[in-house]
């Protein structure tokens, strides 16, 4: 009988009479069904066996490319060595047996990473990849950038491994979660488990100008098999510092990679609420996450270090300069670690008494007097309360100085950082500052600078090697300062891919310049 299956986990094998394939709907319950009525198997494509070259791990290369499109460049500093692993698949949950086979959650689209890293090998990302066990996994980002946890069912993991998948990420793994159907029961409880596994973030939707959309090819559009009407993509992420950690997809993927979707009308049969990207738009989406996996994977590494700070600079600060961030609800801890880097060479080129420690401010519930100079940054949408927005507010009537960056150069956090500012001052607009405005000559002449590949290529030739800088004057004197290009990317001195800001040299002598000229104006 086609709906007799058996669980095969620990303990007596159970019999179920899968009720929902003899009469569809019945178990359906609005679209949601119980998490065992999406336990079905998707049938396997053709595999292609062709011969592949991996890269040796002493070999260097550089895997990405500087903009969708642009040559593959061997002259690039050499970077650390390249792992010869890309991604493993993680074999958890319950099996069962369907049809005489036996299955587990895991591995419903059993040739997902085969031909995902047949795509990858398409556009010469020549690496391996395997399948591991929580309990046998080395939890080496150097070895293994990336797992995949795909499935229908909840997602459950024990105390240690949820302690060593969250060091995992924080060293610059990736974790990519597939709801490989859909299904409400593996995405909804990943959201919950990620989500306590880094309670100091949250699931982000990932805005339509993220790099992940524009690795090497253009997902700015994208069709779904089932389950959506619209074109948009649809990628949560829960950022670590500038970079995706875990990245969730509620419609499904590895069905899409492999090429066949013929379980879908099986599912759909049953009354059950499928959803999944179309094989060309998840393969469009692999096609990117494999270059975005390599190339954030140093970005996260770094970002993911403890800031280190000497005695001097644990003890309260009296005449030193304080580098104080803002916390709002978005994703403010963009770029950790950066702030130190900049101080560091602040410290060595001006006479400026300088504390390397950052420190994290509310507006809404922190002094805010013994900071002359605030920094707030983000990736993406925010809001800040009515007490922030009055926080800051006088703040910046008192004399401070407000610096905005935007981490990434990415349209959303723009478009909401110039409403919020707004909101604080709704009678006074940004205007450009002028090459001749004396932040461009206060400490270094940066009155020419570089910019990144892609903004380079982007906006090259109307930018030409103009800095960049909006300011906003409160009773004629120079209080907000906005960067819509990123310069923290440059201060931490790491290649962020296509990241739209400054290159490192120009990005520190920017930054000091404005905290000099915050100092002595």
């Amino acid at each position: 009988m086609e709906g007799l299956f058996m669980f095969a986990n620990r303990g007596p094998i159970v019999v179920f009479v899968f009720l929902a394939t003899l009469l569809p709907g019945v178990c359906a319950e609005g679209g949601r069904g119980k998490p065992d009525d999406w336990f079905v198997r998707g049938s396997e494509t053709p595999r292609e066996r062709r011969p592949t070259q991996f890269v040796a791990s002493g070999e260097t290369r550089d895997i990405i490319p500087d903009a969708p499109g642009a040559p593959l460049s061997q002259t690039e500093r050499k970077r650390p060595p390249s792992p010869d692993y890309l991604i493993s698949k993680v074999r958890w949950g319950a099996g069962a047996i369907i049809q005489d086979q036996h299955v587990e959650d895991w591995n419903l689209a059993p040739n997902d990473v085969e031909q995902f890293m047949h795509m990858a090998r398409q556009n010469n990302f020549m690496y391996h990849w395997s399948q591991t066990r929580l309990e046998q996994f080395s939890y080496d980002p150097k070895l293994m950038p990336a797992i995949l946890i795909s499935g229908v069912r909840e997602v459950r993991f024990d105390p240690a491994h949820i302690d060593k998948l969250r060091e995992y990420v924080l060293r610059g793994g990736t974790i990519v979660c597939d709801s490989v159907y859909g299904s409400p029961w593996f995405y909804e409880s990943a959201l919950e488990v990620f989500g306590q596994m880094f309670p100091e973030s949250r699931f982000r939707v990932l805005p339509p100008d993220h790099p992940l959309y524009h690795m090497l090819v253009e997902v700015d559009e994208v069709e779904y098999h089932c389950g959506r009407d619209d074109n948009e993509p649809f990628l949560e992420g829960l950022y670590v510092g500038s970079r995706i950690g875990v990245l969730l997809s509620r419609y499904g993927l590895g069905c899409g990679w492999q090429g066949n979707m013929d379980v879908f009308d099986t599912l759909l049969e049953r009354g059950l609420s499928a959803r999944a990207y179309s094989v060309d738009s998840a393969r469009r989406i692999g096609t990117n996450l494999v270059p975005y996996i390599l190339g954030y994977n140093r970005v996260g590494e770094i970002e993911g270090r403890p800031e280190m700070f000497g005695l001097a600079d644990q003890r309260s600060p009296t005449s030193e300069f304080v580098f104080a961030q803002v916390k709002h609800e978005g994703a403010w801890n963009a770029h950790p670690g950066a702030a130190r880097s900049l101080l560091i060479r602040l410290q060595q080129e001006s006479s400026i008494p300088v504390n390397l420690r950052r420190v994290a401010v509310d507006l809404a519930e922190d002094d805010l007097v013994p900071y002359p100079f605030l920094y707030l940054t983000g990736l993406d949408d925010f809001r800040l309360s009515d007490r922030q927005i009055e926080g800051l507010r006088t703040y910046i009537d008192g004399g401070g100085t407000l610096l905005v960056n935007n981490t990434l150069g990415l349209a959303t956090f723009h478009q909401a950082a110039m409403r919020e500012i707004r909101r604080v001052f709704p009678g006074n607009e940004f205007g450009v500052l002028p090459v001749s405005h004396a932040i461009y000559g206060v400490l270094h002449d940066v009155r020419r600078v570089q910019y990144t590949p892609t903004l380079r290529m982007d906006r090259g030739e109307e930018l030409g090697d103009r800095p960049v800088l909006h300011g906003m004057h409160i009773d004629g004197k120079l209080r907000v300062i906005y960067s819509p290009y990123d310069m923290a990317s440059g201060w931490n001195e790491i290649r962020y891919p296509l990241s739209r800001g400054y290159d490192p040299d120009s990005a520190k002598k920017l930054g000091m310049n404005v905290i000099m000229y915050t100092m002595t104006h």
